[in-house]
């Protein structure tokens, strides 16, 4: 960071100390760990997320290569990152893979390509990270390399799409060939700037394929598209291969590098600042709850503190059946779309078995082998786009609808108690910060994009399973027995990939059911949790020897004061991360 900036970071690694401490001694245990064991080394790290982005087949691992000066990641014909790679600043090169349990296996680098082709998404491995001596990694930058964003591995395309969230700022890799498709239009609308990811760098990768004045066509016409969805942007032309090669004036890649430098260098470090210091007024905001709510404590006898915090617990225990019975209403509608989308297909199949057998009676034979296959995952193609579209529409509105019912059971419980507390309800007046849970919320808007690819991965994967039966049309020399084979082996084709088709689409279902089930337990805890701890430490220090109401609230008062004071001066210090011409906040 900048001078200025790490002034600014060290106010408020003290500010965030003080709040953590804080919470402590009020008796938010779990505030106080939140922002101590996990917040302050976030800021202490100065971790800065540069995610690389694209459709799959655009060169991604070659660009992450030429950003790093040297082929250190493998590369193939095929699309070969199946992992994401995380690549840090080191001296010396070296290789790890993460599991999913946290545990790391050191690994050669010359054995990288095994798994990141083969063990990347299987085989227990969350990510591989990578330690390089590149200067653009240096001060705690992870370069991020990811499958593709519409990877045939429906698997694969998930992991991406959970990394949008943790991307400080994007770089989003458009192919010279063909700028700018409509799908990554709509992903760019819909996830990105949805996200609120608007530091985007667009890099049209692989110019080395067109001359010239091919080039300057590319980006101008890269740049007056964007230019419709993206305020402003920043497009870079770059031939990763030529900047392997040594070209680097020819490659286009140093003026990407100059500009990604200056922003490393000062912009994100405002980012990350502005960052913090929103998780730590949040904080703040529920520590003066707390502190109200302590001071209520300091006025009841030990007999009314026991009755209070036993409705606390009561209402804990409600929300607990509450939240089951949010998780019943959630089952009930997804069942009820699993059992839609059955239907749909059974009635799209029945269709295409039909239509199948009119055309084979009527086609050549040379024909039937040529066109049969494409021409039935072609229809399941546009039917699974279809129906995904429907599908995704009504997840989307199933989360919205459980969002605000969470929502209201949060205000209705703060409510409750508020009342029980005897304090001001407006002290409680809460709703649940959609952001604050902003992983369980993202992975419900991933589901639109997940639909979206899913057409793919039918095409890509599950039609091979019918594979062996349309085989048998091919063998065949005769007209006669080529129609004979297609009308017994086509239907039975169409069989097997509705089958396959209908699970696939129950599994995402069912998984996005799970993951609003997981959002809806968590939202809400917080407040019953935090209250819980307050109330039961100020029993604990009522029944301590010595115990003086008076100078229980002096102390108190004190901390009031204390916080009053952070909460001033981190006001002061989000305007002082902005201060300088053109400069607004974040997002």
């Amino acid at each position: 960071m900048l001078d200025e900036l790490q002034r600014i970071k060290v106010d408020l690694t003290t500010s965030l100390t003080q709040v953590g401490e804080l919470a402590g001694a009020v008796g938010n245990d779990t505030l106080r760990r939140t922002l101590l064991e996990e917040r302050l080394p976030r800021l202490e790290d100065e971790r800065f997320n540069l995610v690389v982005l694209g459709e799959f087949n655009h060169g991604k691992t070659t660009f992450v290569n030429a950003l790093l000066g040297q082929p250190v990641l493998p590369i193939g014909v095929t699309p070969t990152t199946a992992a994401i790679h995380h690549i840090v600043w080191a001296e010396e090169p070296w290789a790890a893979a993460v599991k999913d349990g946290g545990a790391r296996e050191d690994i050669p680098m010359a054995g990288l390509k095994r798994y990141s082709v083969e063990g990347g998404s299987g085989g227990g491995v969350r990510y591989l990270e990578v330690g390089y001596p590149a200067d653009m990694l240096r001060n705690n930058v992870v370069l991020v390399d990811t499958p593709g964003v519409n990877d045939l591995n429906l698997q694969r395309a998930e992991i991406t799409y959970s990394y949008i969230p943790r991307a400080d700022a994007v770089l989003f890799l458009l192919d010279a060939g063909q700028i700018l498709k409509e799908s990554e239009r709509i992903f760019i609308e819909e996830r990105l700037l949805k996200q609120s990811r608007d530091k985007i760098f667009f890099v049209v990768n692989k110019l080395d394929l067109l001359t010239e004045p091919e080039r300057e066509e590319a980006l101008t016409y890269a740049r007056q598209n964007l230019a419709g969805i993206v305020r402003e942007p920043a497009v870079y032309g770059v031939s990763s291969t030529m900047a392997l090669l040594g070209e680097q004036e020819r490659s286009g890649l140093p003026a990407l590098l100059g500009d990604l430098s200056d922003f490393l260098g000062d912009e994100r470090g405002r980012v990350l600042l502005d960052n913090a210091i929103a998780d730590v007024q949040r904080a703040s905001a529920s520590l003066e709850r707390h502190l109200a709510i302590r001071s209520r404590s300091l006025v009841m006898d030990e007999a009314e503190l026991d009755r209070r915090i036993a409705a606390v617990e009561d209402e804990l225990r409600r929300r607990g059946r509450r939240v089951e019975e949010l998780e019943a209403k959630i089952s009930e509608a997804t069942d009820m779309l699993k059992a839609e989308v059955a239907k749909d297909l059974v009635g799209f199949a029945d269709a295409l078995r039909g239509t199948l057998a009119d055309d084979i009676k009527n086609t050549s034979s040379e024909d039937i082998k040529k066109y049969l296959v494409p021409y039935i995952q072609d229809c399941f193609k546009r039917w699974a786009e279809r129906e995904g579209e429907k599908v995704a529409s009504r997840l989307e509105l199933l989360a919205e609808e459980t969002i605000a019912m969470v929502n209201e059971d949060v205000k209705s419980s703060a409510g409750k108690l508020a009342h029980e507390l005897g304090i001001d309800p407006k002290t409680l007046d809460l709703r649940v910060d959609t952001l604050y849970y902003d992983v369980g919320v993202f992975a419900l808007g991933a589901f639109g994009m997940t639909m979206m690819v899913v057409s793919n991965v039918l095409v890509g994967g599950i039609l091979t399973l019918a594979a062996p039966l349309l085989a048998m049309v091919f063998r065949e020399k005769v007209a006669r027995d080529v129609r004979k084979r297609a009308l017994d082996a086509a239907p039975r084709a169409v069989d097997q990939a509705q089958t396959a088709i209908d699970q696939k689409f129950a599994e995402m279902i069912d998984e996005f059911a799970d993951k609003l089930a997981g959002f809806i337990a968590a939202a809400g805890e917080e407040l019953h949790r935090g209250i819980l701890e307050v109330l039961t430490r100020s029993r604990e220090e009522r029944r301590q020897a010595g115990y003086a109401r008076a100078e229980a609230e002096a102390r108190l008062e004190a901390q009031r004061e204390r916080l009053s004071d952070i909460v001033s001066r981190l006001d002061g210090l989000r305007k002082q991360v902005w201060d300088r011409p053109g400069a607004a906040p974040a997002a």
